[in-house]
């Protein structure tokens, strides 16, 4: 059954219904990504508006007033504000109508053309670096260079159009990207009020700049001057554009050269706001036509396919508006579900865990998966059918406070120790489930009421438990290579184990029964796991010099799991007191130094077929860049481009320089053999020995810690 009409309106009058000082009555919802237009591209919007080129088509929504409270929806902005610094400047909503509309294809366009024509207080907010980055200028410099805003406004250059006119033979000629110009049109609030340098380069110009009298008519005044009442010529146009250039300080002599090919512009702006723009518009809800999800269901999916650009939609998009439509604000302290999602965002960030709107909707997915879909996972068939989707709305709105706080708080967790989302871990599944084991108890806290002692005393418990877990959960479902094949069958399996735990644990009445079910779970998930991650480790090895950062992770791991060495690996290897410490791993016997050892082969051919017993390169090339030659040092020594020895580098470090510690014991306690501090004189094969055993040493203790029989140092 059709669901839309055909419809055109003259574009002044879907402007009108855009802005209009009564109450806006053409609205955005939010299902609708954020305005995200440039300056340039709205002056060449206009540009090609100007030549006479095609709008486009757009594809409106008709609602009535009474479910307007339903949908998340916002009016077009007065300023396109990208400093941060402002509250938002919006239209009004008009105080209902009947019916409003939404704009689900054509918000750009519409917007754009608002900021032009809209009026003396529309326009953009940008922070000059922004500026001189659309317009291609020299970028502003000074101490506070990057915290300067300037708020534009789009004018017509009277001075480069007139000239352009002149050199063009004619306003159809012109090309209205030289003539159009972002200027700065207020004396009070137009640029920040920080102090500049006398030197400083504004990157858009200013009306009130004495060189520029008389130089700048905003477009919005010649808009409102292009009047749509019938039987207007262009000579009425000249006799209204002159008070208004008089008005505007443009030099006489200018403002003659210009009536004529201004009126001219006029008539074409007359004829833009009167020209047809042709639209779809999606029917109102109409119970007599349509069931509720059936409507639901289109209106949903026409939107995020339009707005796709033809590529496939991820699951989490969808998901994502059919949660916009459906949330319920009131319950949110009126944030709405844009709005909740940002600020979990933002929090998560903050911890370390920078995630694109995706990966949160669908971390908070699986976790509402667990708590109330029996561990079943959204799949594509599911997010076409709204009676699927939409308890997860209302479940998420209901439990929102319990579910965004426990994703902040564990983050915080795992940031406190030290790991790092995409340096130390990089499979989100990896945060996602630990999240979810842990929002378990903090859902039964929840629902369940405790004393304040009680309630004390559990949420450490949760907390030491997580703590006890956490790090080992994090290396080996990496090391097992569990996210590797099969990973969707492998995360939905997890989330079915957590969904079982929660049936059980929701009825539950003893605090510490809650805390025996979840540290259980973690306890089979972790045992799972480390036969394959012993086996990683016994494997892990790289060939060439440009591999070891491989090892980061174990290496990160192993500086921690001795007291004493991590005492000594927290010693700053600077050679100065500037800078902040930088690690990364490096070889203990530089690459080329291994070339000037005794004995060392230079190829393979060298090593007769009688000598069965002699070294090789590639005998060499496993030894140099094993995981005993390798530990995190200052990133600045650069050691493995060098021929010295570490001792060589040790020496400059001021804490060895003065005596306040010395070489030997530092490398003892990190486990560096004084061959591998200083090999010179030293045999290959003997450097090579020394690098076996303390490779053989080293991945004893990381498998003694993944096993449970060795613990953390540095917490």
């Amino acid at each position: 059954m059709k669901i839309y009409d055909e419809g055109a309106e003259p574009l002044h009058e879907l402007l009108r219904a855009a802005s209009s000082d009564q109450g806006a009555t053409l609205l955005v919802p939010d299902l609708q990504r954020p305005y995200v237009w440039s300056p340039s591209q709205v002056t060449l919007l206009v540009d090609s508006l100007l030549r006479g080129w095609p709008f486009g088509t757009l594809l409106l929504w008709s609602v009535h007033k009474e479910d307007l409270a339903s949908i998340p929806s916002r009016p077009f902005w007065r300023v396109a504000d990208r400093t941060g610094e402002f509250d938002d400047e919006q239209v009004s909503k008009s105080n209902p109508p009947a019916q409003f509309r939404m704009v689900l294809d054509g918000q750009q366009r519409l917007q754009s053309l608002l900021l032009a024509f809209g009026g003396d207080s529309w326009g953009f907010r940008l922070l000059d670096h922004e500026w001189s980055t659309v317009l291609d200028a020299e970028r502003p410099r000074g101490r506070n260079a990057r915290r300067h805003w300037s708020l534009g406004h789009l004018c017509l250059d009277v001075h480069s159009f007139s000239e352009r006119v002149q050199a063009s033979g004619g306003v159809a000629k012109v090309d209205f990207r030289d003539v159009l110009v972002w200027v700065v049109q207020r004396p009070d609030g137009g640029r920040s009020t920080l102090k500049r340098p006398t030197n400083y380069k504004h990157p858009i110009t200013s009306s009130f700049d004495t060189e520029n009298k008389g130089r700048f008519v905003r477009l919005s005044r010649l808009w409102d001057l292009a009047s749509t009442q019938p039987g207007l010529f262009e000579k009425h146009f000249r006799e209204r554009l002159a008070p208004l250039l008089e008005q505007h300080d443009v030099p006489k002599v200018v403002a003659n050269a210009v009536l004529e090919p201004l009126a001219e512009l006029i008539v074409t702006l007359v004829a833009i706001k009167q020209s047809k723009v042709s639209y779809l518009q999606l029917a109102p809800f109409n119970d007599q036509v349509f069931s509720q999800d059936l409507y639901n269901d289109a209106i949903v999916n026409i939107f995020t396919r339009l707005n796709t650009a033809g590529r496939a939609l991820t699951r989490q998009e969808i998901t994502f508006a059919w949660i916009k439509t459906g949330w319920d604000a009131a319950k949110t302290d009126n944030r709405t579900a844009g709005k909740c999602f940002e600020e979990l965002g933002e929090a998560l960030a903050e911890e370390g865990v920078v995630l694109d709107i995706d990966a949160l909707v669908g971390t908070v997915s699986a976790m509402w998966s667990v708590l109330h879909r029996d561990g079943a996972l959204l799949t594509a068939n599911d997010l076409l059918r709204g009676e699927k989707v939409r308890p997860m709305v209302q479940d998420l709105v209901q439990n929102w406070e319990t579910v965004s706080a426990n994703a902040v708080d564990g983050a915080q967790l795992v940031d406190v120790r030290g790991f790092r989302f995409g340096t130390h871990y990089r499979s989100l599944n990896v945060l996602t489930l630990l999240l979810s084991w842990r929002l378990l108890g903090r859902q039964w806290l929840a629902e369940h009421s405790l004393g304040v002692m009680a309630k004390d005393s559990f949420e450490k418990s949760l907390d030491a438990a997580f703590a006890a877990s956490c790090d080992r959960w994090i290396l080996l479902s990496q090391w097992s290579g569990r996210w590797g094949k099969s990973t969707d069958k492998a995360f939905a399996d997890y989330i079915k184990d957590l969904s079982a735990d929660w049936a059980r644990i929701r009825k539950l009445t003893a605090p510490d029964d809650v805390i025996e079910i979840l540290k259980r779970r973690m306890e089979a998930w972790i045992s799972a796991l480390q036969a394959e991650s012993s086996k990683y480790l016994d494997d892990l090895g790289v060939l060439t010099r440009d591999a070891v950062h491989q090892y980061y992770l174990p290496l990160w791991l192993w500086h921690r799991i001795d007291a004493e060495r991590w005492k000594a690996s927290k010693l700053p290897l600077r050679e100065s007191k500037r800078g902040s410490l930088s690690v990364d791993v490096d070889h203990v016997v530089a690459v080329k130094l291994w070339e000037t050892l005794q004995d060392t082969p230079q190829n393979a051919a060298e090593v007769g077929e009688e000598d069965e017993s002699a070294l090789t390169t590639d005998d060499m090339s496993t030894t140099m860049n094993a995981l005993g030659n390798c530990c995190l040092l200052e990133k600045s020594f650069n050691i493995a481009k060098s021929a010295a020895p570490l001792r060589v580098f040790l020496d400059r470090v001021h804490e060895f320089k003065t005596g306040a510690l010395k070489v030997d014991d530092w490398a003892r306690a990190i486990g560096v053999d004084a061959d591998l501090v200083d090999p010179r004189g030293k045999t290959a094969e003997e450097v090579r020995l020394v690098v076996e055993r303390r490779t053989a040493q080293m991945k004893t203790e990381l498998k003694e810690y993944l096993s449970g029989t060795r613990q953390r140092a540095d917490i």
